[in-house]
């Protein structure tokens, strides 16, 4: 009888975690403008550099023309297929002396924070990465350090960069290791979305990645004379508990944030 009982519980209980699997809302919607706004003044208020720190871009939101689309699964949740807006936002905001966050609103269940730091000898570094992902009931967040660090270095046209990848929030506790290359080219010119030629500089970055996770990690970056990236191609396919593929391109349409 009392088999029968916990059988008979066990049961239920694999009928209700898959039905709210199956009801859970899917899919992804255009981030909301006043969270936006809301998540923008919140971290202006909580920055620790002053108000548009020397030799890094103006704070405020920004917008960038983009294409591309992403899917991902965790665990037992289907896959998901997401197109990105043809327009997103990204803010930027103060962080530590010499260093700025942009947050790029991709999709209401979908941001990045990465923080770039600026050396007085126009070296660039990437100080951190945070994507934050809604799918299904699940809310993972990855974290990723890198060291070294450096993006871009003057004197150097390549450079190695090796991280480290944690991804919390999904089934279980995943991490990667990512290694790579980052290779600075010579300055181009890149249309702004308002039709605004600015000179930037491309930087590639191409990983292997291992561990939990397995694939590729291709990205490349233009940065701008104050760091401010005006355009950012990605080409991301990972395979393992948790599948990622992002391909997209976003170009900023102009330099002039709102405040």
């Amino acid at each position: 009888m009392k088999r029968s009982v916990v059988l008979a519980v066990a049961g239920a209980l694999v009928v209700v975690v898959v039905g709210a699997v199956v009801v859970w809302p899917r899919g992804a919607t255009p981030t909301d403008e006043t969270r936006v706004r809301e998540d923008f003044e919140a971290r202006t208020n909580e920055s620790a550099g002053p108000d548009g720190t020397a030799g890094t871009p103006p704070p405020g939101i920004y917008r960038f023309d983009t294409s591309g689309s992403e899917e991902l699964k965790l665990g037992v949740l289907p896959t998901e297929t997401r197109p990105y807006p043809e327009t997103i936002s990204a803010t930027v905001v103060d962080a530590d002396p010499g260093c700025f966050t942009m947050t790029l609103h991709l999709l209401e269940q979908h941001s990045e924070d990465s923080t770039y730091c600026v050396g007085d000898d126009g070296t660039i570094s990437l100080a951190g990465h945070e994507k934050h992902q809604q799918v299904g009931p699940m809310n993972p967040t990855a974290d990723m350090t890198c060291d070294p660090d450096v993006l871009a270095k003057p004197a150097d046209g390549s450079v190695p960069l090796n991280c480290e990848l944690t991804l919390d929030g999904g089934p279980k506790q995943l991490t990667a290791t990512l290694k790579g290359t980052s290779r600075s080219k010579r300055p181009v010119t890149v249309d702004l979305g308002d039709g605004t030629p600015v000179e930037a500089t491309e930087v590639d970055l191409d990983f292997a990645v291992t561990g939990d996770l397995t694939g590729t990690w291709r990205e490349r970056l233009w940065f701008a004379d104050d760091a401010l990236p005006v355009r950012i191609a990605r080409d991301l396919e990972l395979e393992g508990l948790a599948s990622f593929t992002e391909h997209r391109d976003s170009t900023i349409v102009g330099l002039t944030p709102e405040d």
